[in-house]
């Protein structure tokens, strides 16, 4: 009897409501239980895209560095204004040492977000950005530039070479398998082919990736195969011989950190007022910008020219750079520390920035060759971190 009750018409269209009636009632538990859940957002920089909400805790953009490299990152922000509704970013540019320092130092709205270098990020750099959870760093190089020794129109024009400049400005020298007060007070007393002037050198203070590349390549490129200095074995000993700097008259440094004007403004209106044969080391662009003033000397015979920095013949070439911090850059739903790292980052990357006649070889910089420009689009556009 119940087998054909079953069968009956009436009985399967009951027992089909009932079926159907347990599933809506199921799919309506699952749906109530799924919006009760909260929404899953992705990390920091995840977006393909750059997203339209703006739930940000800082307006600007933050950035810090290398004067140097302020020629570049104000045509950089120009490009944004003009391009994007936003407010303009803070540069405070006080030197690249300083500038890593403050971009390692934290995550969050305080930190800055981009840092501008004259230098690649150092390996103790790097580990301090490690130690305080900074673990994504994208680094875009946006072209070769070069460190230039400078000297007033008018002046004798003599080639310096690493060496050179080693026994004109260290503290100490090696003397007789010992190291001795530096006694040279002439270029002549160092090199016979050098003319008979005094020694005077305007150089940056420490804070400035400036310093750092000429202590590494005139400093220590200077002081390197010395039987004394390759004598001793430790690098925390051997180092500071070759870049400890004497502290007379001869040598003048100029602090960008404590001033208004940049490293190159400070170094052009002290060389303008300084002794007859004083030398100033800065950046190729602020040569380029007072040309008219100024004359360059040679590097081992080579003069810094388009040619002589791509191929690094010239020996003084470096590559300027950005960092940037993924863990800043806004989430698909528009939550971050602040917007713009992305476009900061689409713009210099762009080919009418750092390509051959582009914007930045307008300002002074020589672009990089193609696959060079294509790796740092590629580190832009598929967020690749840097590493060290």
């Amino acid at each position: 009897m119940a087998r054909g009750s079953c069968g009956r018409p009436g009985a399967v269209l009951a027992g089909g409501l009932i079926v159907a009636g347990l599933v809506s009632s199921l799919l309506f538990v699952l749906s109530a239980s799924a919006a009760a859940q909260p929404a899953i957002l992705p990390v920091a920089g995840e977006s393909a895209v750059a997203p339209t909400a703006d739930l940000t805790e800082r307006k600007q953009l933050l950035i810090v560095g290398s004067s140097t490299v302020e020629p570049y990152s104000d045509a950089v922000i120009a490009a944004l204004l003009r391009d994007y509704v936003m407010p303009a970013p803070i540069e405070e540019l006080n030197g690249t040492t300083d500038g890593i320092k403050r971009f390692c130092a934290g995550i969050g709205e305080k930190y800055p977000d981009i840092v501008a270098a004259s230098r690649v990020m150092q390996k103790s750099e790097f580990d301090t950005c490690v130690e305080n959870n900074i673990l994504d760093i994208i680094e875009v190089k946006i072209g070769q530039t070069a460190f230039v020794v400078m000297t007033k129109k008018g002046e004798r024009i003599f080639d310096i070479t690493p060496r050179m400049m080693f026994f004109a400005l260290a503290k100490e020298i090696p003397e007789e398998g010992d190291f001795e007060p530096n006694p040279f007070t002439t270029w002549k007393q160092i090199d016979k082919t050098a003319p008979d002037i005094p020694i005077n050198v305007i150089i940056p203070t420490t804070e400035s990736g400036l310093r750092t590349f000429f202590d590494a390549n005139f400093m220590e490129g200077g002081c390197r195969h010395l039987k004394q200095i390759d004598a001793i074995f430790s690098a925390a000993e051997r180092v500071p011989k070759c870049v400890t700097m004497r502290t007379d008259s001869h040598l003048i440094e100029l602090n960008e950190s404590t001033a208004e004007e940049t490293y190159g403004e400070l170094m052009v209106a002290a060389l303008a007022k300084a002794p007859a044969g004083t030398l100033g080391v800065a950046a190729y662009t602020t040569y380029l910008s007072n040309k008219d003033k100024f004359d360059v000397l040679p590097v081992g015979g080579v003069l810094p020219e388009h040619d002589s920095i791509t191929d690094y013949s010239y020996e003084m070439s470096s590559d300027l750079r950005f960092y940037f911090k993924r863990a800043h850059m806004r989430n698909n739903a528009g939550r971050g520390v602040v917007r713009g790292i992305r476009e900061f980052m689409a713009e210099i990357s762009k080919e009418e920035a750092m390509g051959e006649g582009g914007y930045f070889e307008t300002l002074g910089l020589v672009a990089f060759p193609t696959d060079t420009r294509n790796e740092m689009r590629r580190n832009v556009s598929r967020l690749i971190r840097f590493k060290r």
